[in-house]
């Protein structure tokens, strides 16, 4: 992006060629005049002009732009930045959620002291939540790690249906085949990888293969994974005992505390129990 400096003496130039085409009651700017940009500000020149105070100054839409293009290269929707733990209510939830959600919150609270002292973040714990649907494992999870983005540690998001869906599509597609091997060296190598809802609706043998090579990499190279599931034990039948047990072990820190919490049901218990959309009914 150009310095003020050089950007400076083009925007007097508009302004006094538009002065001079000035007529006395200059027409006021209708709804058309602003329908082709995404700031009406700056009108997507990122720059504001105070003709009062004659100084020029960044438009406010340079931040909010910056941060949609790192969501979006995270695969992060923009939502996900309303998904913090303030906004996570606890009155009324299950102590396995009150639990989780602590956990979460500790955990996070780590990787930002690391990410504030400038360290990266190899050699960290991993992170699980296991728990049914509806019991707030992606919330909790995207409050843990979006406060890393400030720090310039940008987590990857996988979601296990739509990423894979979208990833082994270029298997197929000829002028596409290249980017399957960039998608793959993305994931094994990114600072944090975020994969939610681990074998949910599938668990197709070329997405096991997969996801086995990805969990292997990233624990011979020390790179965390943060994950959550609505499975515990089916794991291992899932994926295998050897990546599922990656999965559990390296949830387990240097000094022995263990990143894994658990919102699951117990046998016979009503499936909508830890639902957050049904809670009213169980209040």
């Amino acid at each position: 992006m150009e310095g003020i400096e050089e950007v400076m003496p083009q925007l007097l130039e508009r302004m006094q060629a538009a002065r001079a085409n000035a007529t006395p009651k200059p027409k006021k700017p209708s709804a058309d005049d602003f329908s082709d940009y995404d700031c009406h500000v700056c009108k997507d020149e990122g720059i504001v002009f105070d003709p009062e105070r004659n100084v020029c100054y960044r438009c406010e839409c340079l931040e909010r732009k910056r941060l949609a293009r790192i969501l979006k290269s995270v695969n992060m929707s923009e939502d996900a930045m309303y998904k913090t733990f303030d906004r996570f209510h606890l009155d009324g939830l299950d102590p396995r959620v009150v639990a989780a959600y602590e956990l979460a919150r500790e955990y996070s609270d780590g990787l930002v002291a690391r990410a504030k002292k400038g360290k990266d973040l190899k050699g960290v714990p991993w992170f699980g939540l296991l728990g049914t649907s509806g019991s707030g494992k992606t919330h909790l999870v995207t409050a843990a790690v979006a406060p890393l983005i400030e720090y310039g540690i940008h987590p990857l998001f996988f979601n296990w249906v739509q990423s894979f869906t979208e990833w082994f599509a270029h298997y197929n597609d000829p002028d596409g085949a290249h980017k399957v091997e960039e998608i793959r060296q993305r994931i094994y190598n990114c600072d944090l990888l975020v994969v939610d809802d681990i074998c949910k609706e599938s668990q197709k043998d070329t997405w096991v293969k997969e996801f086995y090579g990805i969990v292997d990499y990233r624990y011979r190279k020390q790179l965390p994974i943060v994950y959550t599931s609505e499975y515990y034990s089916e794991l291992i039948g899932f994926l295998s005992k050897a990546t599922a047990g990656r999965l559990f072990e390296c949830t387990k820190s240097p000094k022995g505390k263990r990143y894994l919490g658990q919102m699951l049901l117990a046998e016979g218990e009503d499936p909508l129990a830890l639902d957050h959309r049904f809670k009213e009914l169980f209040m």
